[in-house]
């Protein structure tokens, strides 16, 4: 195992010491944006699309003091990954506000912060549940990648405290958003379905590139609003993640617990991405055995 790796502003930190100021505004008020890279050897996988997804953050939120030099920042990621000894890692790109107008006379200033770790890829099989955690689509933070991740950290922490890998977030209006940390998809006749984003999601990278693959394949894949209902009743159910790719959903608990095996639509996209993505292929032919 790699040891892990932390750079701030471009500075290659101890990871024992690497720190941020108390008086940065996002330890206060949780302001700030952030991606999970997946990097395979010297490969920052979907990097624009990531990229062009904080970008439209900053846009939203109108957090301007963070913005960053794009090459200058692509060049230090891809230093880090090349700098980290494992073929395939996590890479986490943060964004903090910096100066905290709390405290007068402070004046640290915003950081980028890359946090690089080991990683493996495997088709994992997972059990999720209906979590207690409900959203509000009226949320303007719903939809931006925030450091602000109070909802679904509770989601998942409820989860795995009664057995389970995984919540299902609901929204105020009893339609699925996405799970803690992953969007979602069902498969009903050969057809894919995901929530729209209306619905409180996040616009996942790995999400789009399930949608694009499906369409190149000429395999119908469409935005529904989805109820839990929905779900137990699908042929196939998986969540998608750059760090996951695709996992199959197995077990799901409602009234009581629904059980699935893994299909084979989740298991021809997670073989093409990963082929993709270790080899640096740009295939999209998916085969479905």
């Amino acid at each position: 195992m790699a040891a892990t790796l932390v750079y701030i502003n471009d500075k290659k930190y101890d990871p024992k010491t690497a720190s941020v100021s108390v008086f940065d505004y996002t330890l206060h008020c949780g302001i700030g944006l952030f991606e999970s890279i997946l990097a395979v050897d010297d490969r920052l996988i979907l990097i624009d699309q990531h990229l062009d997804r904080m970008e439209a953050g900053l846009t939203r939120l109108g957090l301007d003091n963070l913005r960053y030099n794009r090459g200058k920042i692509i060049k230090t990621l891809t230093r880090a990954i090349k700098a980290h000894r494992s073929p395939v890692k996590k890479t986490k790109l943060f964004l903090t506000q910096g100066h905290s107008p709390m405290w007068p006379g402070s004046k640290p200033k915003p950081k980028t912060i890359i946090i690089v770790t080991d990683h493996k890829l495997e088709f994992r099989p997972q059990k999720l549940l209906i979590s207690p955690i409900t959203i509000s689509t009226d949320n303007p933070l719903r939809g931006a990648k925030t450091l602000n991740y109070l909802t679904e950290w509770m989601s998942q922490t409820k989860a795995v405290a009664a057995g389970y890998d995984q919540g299902i977030i609901v929204n105020q209006r009893g339609h699925i958003a996405e799970t803690g940390s992953a969007n979602i998809f069902i498969v009903k006749n050969g057809k894919l379905y995901t929530p729209p984003l209306e619905s409180g999601g996040l616009p996942g990278i790995t999400r789009g590139e399930i949608m694009r693959l499906a369409q190149a394949n000429k395999i119908v894949c469409r935005e529904k609003k989805l109820t839990p209902t929905d779900l137990i009743s699908a042929d196939e159910v998986f969540t998608s993640s750059s760090f996951k790719i695709v996992w199959p959903v197995t077990q799901i608990k409602l009234d009581r617990v629904y059980r699935f095996k893994p299909g084979k639509i989740s298991r021809a996209l997670y073989n093409r991405m990963t082929t993709n993505f270790l080899t640096g292929q740009c295939e999209d032919r998916i085969s479905i055995a």
